[in-house]
């Protein structure tokens, strides 16, 4: 007689995938912002813009304003006006390209993601500020060149860092504000709109005016792009951020977090 042989079914161990780097998904959220037509679109409206700043101050102000730090003043508007809206559009891509499915079936963990794009906006923030700084650079060579510019190298680097610091306090807030809403038109008018609405009514209330100088993000940052900070200022600096900012960006984290992308 023989014994009979029991046979275990073989089982294969299964191997989790490994994340996806964060250094990729910023990577890829910076090609997201820079592929699109209205991210090529914005990218050369600020461009041109800054140009024609440039321009209109090398050409038309005095002698002594065509210095490095004036031009590249100069050349900070038009980005600070518009390079937030990037930060919209990269925080609501997802939802208005209907490309959500994909993005968190390769990368399930949404708030990493999000992270990615804040990260890739800020950089790109840096990086177009950095070239205002070339630009300027050019321009007050050409200044001191051809219009007999005062051609000052001096930089005053507190100024420079305020201006840097509140465009990337602005990027996160249209960022913020993308998410909140996720929707690109919506949350542009609404980017636009909402603290502009709340800047008349402090205008015209005298009663909201003490309240303004910390529930206005605007108001703060006067102080902080002409290096006139001070223990006050940062402390209304914060308050107002908290609000524009980190109320918004709470929403739309917890929007994203659990919204259906079926």
């Amino acid at each position: 007689m023989t014994a009979p042989t029991t046979t275990r079914p073989t089982t294969t161990a299964r191997t989790a995938s490994p994340p996806v780097p964060f250094t990729r998904l910023a990577l890829v959220e910076l090609r997201k912002q820079l592929d699109t037509r209205a991210g090529a679109w914005l990218l050369a409206v600020i461009v041109l813009l800054n140009a024609g700043l440039i321009a209109l101050v090398l050409f038309t102000g005095e002698p002594e304003n065509r210095t490095w730090q004036e031009l590249t003043m100069a050349s900070s508007l038009a980005q600070m006006l518009l390079l937030p809206l990037l930060g919209v559009m990269a925080a609501t891509g997802e939802w208005s390209q209907r490309t959500a499915l994909t993005t968190f079936s390769l990368e399930p963990r949404r708030t990493r993601v999000n992270a990615a794009k804040l990260v890739s906006a800020l950089g790109l923030g840096v990086a177009v500020m950095a070239a205002a700084l070339l630009a300027g650079a050019l321009f007050n060579v050409v200044g001191m060149v051809a219009l007999d510019g005062d051609g000052s190298w001096a930089m005053e680097w507190s100024v420079l860092g305020g201006m840097l610091l509140a465009l990337l306090l602005l990027v996160t807030q249209g960022l913020a504000f993308g998410l909140a809403f996720l929707s690109t038109p919506v949350a542009i008018v609404a980017y636009l709109a909402l603290p502009t609405v709340w800047s008349l009514l402090t205008m015209l209330v005298d009663a909201l005016q003490e309240p303004a100088k910390w529930l206005n993000l605007d108001f703060s940052m006067t102080a902080l792009m002409s290096a006139e900070m001070t223990a006050t200022t940062w402390a209304q600096l914060a308050t107002s951020a908290a609000v524009w900012i980190g109320v918004p960006l709470a929403i739309g984290l917890w929007r994203t977090a659990r919204r259906d992308v079926s």
